[in-house]
């Protein structure tokens, strides 16, 4: 009896810790210390676990991870940019902005628009903000983001190569059909606006995969076309993979045809579920497979209907030989 009075304290220190949860101090330490430098795609699960054990709610941390975005905000004049420090301020202000989507239901679209927007944004933050925002979007607010960004008004440069990356990783993890079909849809679009080779592969690549209704388009075999003309690049994989690619895309009996018209994708509205299916988000090879069963099906029936042919042509023959004979 006298060793259990100290198991039941135990047990109910630890009882009333969970339910009171992590204060805001220790979660700011977790965040900086482990969370922000962490390898983003392995903890990004993992980061619901840990705030389910620590009864972290969505208020919170989105109070936490602002308060150290102000204090980021308030360092920075003082720092030399360039120097450890400052480079250090830079990655914990662009950690903010990548784990706001963990915030739950707290809305946190305004804020990450306005910093895609703000063309005095640093880069890295405004690249971390079309991720963030990506990631909490619907359907049709992915789609113009994507549009705005790879080929409207705020089109991008270099970063344009980051943006593919990162619609691919949102892409993957979605679990909206309509949402799927519409990055597959405005990264089309994209496709069909890049004058490199290189970023144009990129983004060839991410579509190639996903999609077999634009891995067997003729637009596709168009853009792979005009591409090969280019003078060869630097990077010795881009004309490799090009050549392969357009050699592949030529053995194809059968074409689809996808849309690559921004104005035509703007109008249009995934929330629909017509528009939904413009673009299968099926990958190319179970599609492929399901084709290659079928064209097995369809070669069987043919040549079971040969045989059938040839057996009835015989039999006919036979008969007509048979039949003269007996006139004989």
């Amino acid at each position: 009896m006298r060793h259990s009075l100290p198991l039941v304290t135990i047990a109910l220190f630890w009882s009333a810790s969970v339910f009171a949860g992590m204060d805001d101090a220790s979660l700011k330490e977790r965040l900086v210390e482990y969370y922000f430098y962490a390898g983003h795609d392995s903890v990004w699960q993992e980061f619901d676990t840990f705030k389910k054990q620590n009864a972290v709610s969505d208020e919170q941390l989105h109070r936490v991870l602002m308060a150290v975005y102000r204090e980021t905000g308030d360092n920075r004049p003082a720092l030399t940019p360039q120097s450890d420090e400052w480079k250090r301020n830079q990655g914990i202000a662009e950690s903010v902005v990548r784990w706001l989507p963990k915030c739950g239901n707290v809305p946190v679209k305004d804020f990450l628009l306005d910093h895609m927007t703000a063309k005095e944004a640093d880069g890295h933050i405004r690249q971390q903000a079309i991720l963030a925002y990506l990631r909490v979007a619907d359907a049709e607010e992915a789609k113009d983001v994507l549009l705005r960004f790879l080929v409207g008004e705020d089109r991008m440069d270099l970063e344009r190569l980051s943006v593919y990356g990162f619609a691919r990783v949102v892409y993957d993890k979605a679990d909206s059909p309509e949402k799927k079909a519409a990055i597959l849809a405005a990264l089309a679009v994209a496709a069909a606006k890049e004058e490199g080779k290189i970023r144009f592969m990129k983004v060839d690549g991410i579509l190639a995969e996903r999609s077999a209704a634009y891995r067997h388009s003729i637009e596709r075999l168009t853009m792979l076309e005009r591409h090969s003309e280019e003078p060869p690049t630097t990077n010795l994989y881009t004309d490799r993979d090009l050549k392969a690619a357009l050699a592949e895309a030529r053995t194809y009996r059968r074409q689809t045809s996808v849309n690559t018209n921004p104005a035509a994708l703007a109008a249009g509205d995934f929330r629909q579920p017509p528009l939904a299916s413009l673009t299968n988000g099926a990958t190319a090879t179970e599609r492929e497979r399901a084709g290659t069963e079928s064209a097995k099906g369809e070669a069987g029936g043919r040549s079971l209907g040969r045989l059938v042919l040839f057996v009835l042509m015989g039999t006919l023959l036979l008969g007509f030989g048979a039949w003269r004979f007996m006139r004989k």
